[in-house]
């Protein structure tokens, strides 16, 4: 197989600034131009997500169904990794025979859970063995406390962001609770944990179904049930702690009177304990080991062969969107394979959304892959590439890093911006950085929604490099947005907008020119945007630097915005050659199936702006009636705000499914037994164990719901199923 992309000595001479992880990867890359013919044969490896670790390690020499293990290998699966291994791993491990293959096995351990993969040091081994420290000093008596409650909480989510200590007092145990605030998918944004004092320095994990407050106090109140232990624990150490004792969810409502526990806190427990076998935890596993693995088989070039342009545009429903374009810098960094005598491409491109606090919001990776004609393939040859995409934004500041690859020469090209979005409802008026353009044309109407670089129903084409260059008489064009909050719209306002463009060299006095315009302010649509631009000639600009600034003024407020680019004027060479342009296929899906409008509402929660999220859940779900992701985001809102009408609500035109939340179940049929509707919620957990995997929890609020409408029986029944799996403890290492 050949495939084209003739930069051979470029790339050798990025080989020692960029990780090369497979000494293969260059002989792949040939020498000649880009648009010569390639024979392209099927690839003998298989998808690394379906491989897994398991049939990694399988076929090591030293691997058979079990065996004793060493000393030390046996305590770093019984200790080192004990709570962060996942099943599968485990197996795994004890299945191999030779200390080469353990050892092996523990460098790609950690390896595919390292943030920077190839990195002489690893920030997930380095932080895992001071928490792992910090619990085996700190928690238990003479290095064991890694084996306690207080350790295994301590190694698998990190210290808590505060921390209260409660000395026992007459009629009270001591209690220590942690609050964490946390960003795993599976648990919830904000929880409590709570440890009680067995014995004296011997703190135990605190469940508030399966202990009740009954297990915190001392004396006789603990005899008389949970409302009197609850009240004990209200009176002695105040409403707070208090209601911390029936739920570990700061907004999940209770009842005081009767003091009984839903069982969210207890999933959310049992989450924790087996967060190494998450279905969430172990599809970023192997989203991480796959891109590991590309990794080795790529070569990741440094970020100036890759141009980037990024403007936040409003949409048509007032939505910020941030709409980008990723140039390269030379065609023939791009590259073409012909198989069956049709010529096609490959790419992959991933877009990481990072807040300010560095903790990643969401991702979107998408793939783009076209057959060509031999008439397409001529039209553009010699053409730089051009990918344009966009995705959702909220008023804040982010680091977008993006990750342009083309699939058939495994070469990656990376670039990050820092974008800040500003919150126009403070600002009353603002005016978007101006974005140059060399061509645009009406979008399609049933494309206009999705479309990059699309608005007021122009598509635009925009310019994208180190510079904008130019040569005399080719006209400077650019657009830009102009937003309003929506409530300042009035569509009978015919007043107007001044706005003032003003060019000319910087250094050279006397070569400003200034244009003087009018907007109505009635073109603005329902929402507060609108689009607008100018065309400049260069015919009588010599060569040389320029500056472009724009000046926006409402006279009726007297408020004032500026926002500038520059330009270059080029007497022989236009930098900004004619490019070929590549957009993003998943678009309209991406729009349509609600993701786009989910992904925005990840956004809202980072910022703790639960309204708006809910807002873009509530959109997401509309869009898409079976996204269960939404539903458990907007179920786990309603139900905190006991507003149960609405949580049932989510539920009455769809059924429970293998993929829908336990916590969604639980939520709901709480919400109907709330309600007076216990029989429907004995109902919806019967169906849910249908198709369910066997839960805990599910037994466990199966039998209390029973209980409810009459029949001890089988509340008796399910109530001892569900304490049996919530008792089973996690297998652990061959002695």
């Amino acid at each position: 197989m050949s495939v084209f992309a003739s930069r051979h000595s470029e790339l050798q001479a990025h080989r020692r600034l960029t990780p090369v992880m497979n000494d293969n990867t260059l002989n792949h890359i040939s020498s000649t131009p880009m648009f010569v013919s390639a024979v392209v044969r099927p690839s003998r490896r298989l998808p690394s997500a379906s491989i897994g670790l398991l049939l990694v390690f399988l076929a090591l020499p030293g691997f058979c169904s079990s065996t004793k293990l060493p000393p030390k290998y046996s305590q770093w699966l019984k200790k080192d990794v004990a709570y962060i291994i996942s099943n599968e791993e485990r197996e795994t491990f004890k299945g191999l025979t030779s200390d080469e293959a353990r050892e092996k096995f523990i460098e790609h351990f950690w390896e595919i859970r390292n943030p920077t993969p190839g990195a002489p040091s690893n920030p997930y081994r380095e932080e895992h063995y001071q928490r792992l420290q910090y619990a085996s000093d700190h928690f238990g008596k003479f290095g064991d406390g890694w084996n306690t409650d207080m350790g295994r909480i301590y190694i698998t989510l990190g210290p808590p962001q505060q921390k209260a200590r409660y000395v026992a007092q007459s009629g009270v145990r001591g209690m220590e609770i942690w609050f964490y605030e946390n960003r795993h998918p599976a648990l919830p944004p904000f929880f409590n944990i709570v440890f009680y004092e067995k014995d004296f320095g011997d703190f135990r994990l605190y469940s508030p179904y399966m202990d009740g407050p009954q297990k915190l106090v001392t004396g006789i109140q603990a005899e008389q049930g949970r409302a009197q232990s609850y009240l004990q624990i209200d009176r002695i150490l105040g409403r707070e702690v208090a209601h911390t004792t029936l739920t570990l969810l700061p907004n999940e409502p209770v009842n005081p009177s009767d003091a009984n526990s839903t069982l969210l806190s207890d999933l959310m427990l049992g989450t924790i304990r087996d967060l190494a076998n998450h279905p969430f935890t172990i599809e970023a596993l192997k989203l991480h080991q796959m891109s590991t693995e590309d990794v080795t088989h790529r070569l990741v070039l440094p970020a100036d062969l890759l141009n980037v342009l990024c403007a936040p545009l409003r949409d048509s429903r007032g939505n910020v969107r941030l709409h980008y374009v990723l140039r390269l810098t030379q065609p023939e960094d791009f590259a073409v394979a012909q198989a069956d005598k049709r010529y096609y491409y490959s790419l992959d491109t991933v877009v990481r959304v990072i807040a300010a606090d560095g903790k990643e919001i969401f991702n979107r990776e998408a793939k783009t892959s076209r057959y060509l004609t031999k008439d397409d393939l001529d039209s553009v040859k010699g053409k730089p590439v051009a990918y344009e995409g966009w995705v959702p934004l909220a008023p804040g500041k982010y680091k977008v890093r993006f990750m342009f690859t083309n699939l058939l020469t495994k070469t990656s090209f990376p670039a990050e911006r820092e974008v800040e979005i500003p919150e126009v409802a403070k600002q009353d008026l603002f005016l978007t950085d101006p974005v140059p353009f060399s061509q645009a044309d009406a979008a399609d109407p049933a494309k206009g929604d999705y479309l990059p670089f699309t608005a007021g129903g122009i598509r635009f084409r925009p310019y994208v490099g180190k510079e904008l260059a130019l040569v005399p008489g080719q006209d400077l064009k650019f657009f830009y947005q102009i937003w309003r909050p929506e409530a300042a719209v009035k569509t009978s306002d015919t007043s107007k907008l001044l706005v003032e463009y003003a060019y000319g060299r910087p250094s050279y006095s006397g070569t400003a020119k200034t244009i003087h315009e009018e907007i109505s302010k009635s073109q603005f649509d329902i929402h507060g945007s609108m689009v607008s631009g100018k065309k400049i000639e260069t015919m009588a600009l010599s060569g040389g630097n320029y500056r472009l600034t724009i000046s926006l003024t409402d006279p009726d407020t007297q408020q004032k915005r500026f926002t500038a680019m520059p330009f270059r004027i080029v007497i022989e060479n236009n930098s900004q050659a004619e490019t070929w342009q590549i957009d993003d296929d998943g678009l309209a899906d991406y729009l349509t199936s609600g993701q786009s409008d989910y992904d925005r509402g990840l956004i809202y929660l980072a910022k703790q702006d639960t309204q708006s999220a809910v807002s873009s859940f509530t959109e997401a779900l509309r869009r898409d009636p079976t996204n269960e992701r939404a539903r458990a985001r907007l179920a786990d809102y309603y139900f905190q705000h006991q507003d149960f009408a609405k949580v049932i609500d989510l539920f009455a035109h769809a059924e429970v499914t293998a993929k829908t939340e336990e916590g969604t179940i639980l939520a709901v049929a709480d919400s109907l037994d709330r309600t007076g509707r216990s029989s429907q919620a004995v109902d919806l957990l019967e169906s849910a164990l249908k198709v369910k995997p066997p839960s805990g929890p599910l037994y466990l609020a199966l039998g209390t719901y029973y209980q409810h409408v009459g029949n001890s029986g089988r509340a008796e029944t399910y109530q001892n199923k569900g304490r049996a799996l919530m008792t089973e403890t996690a297998p652990k290492a061959d002695e």
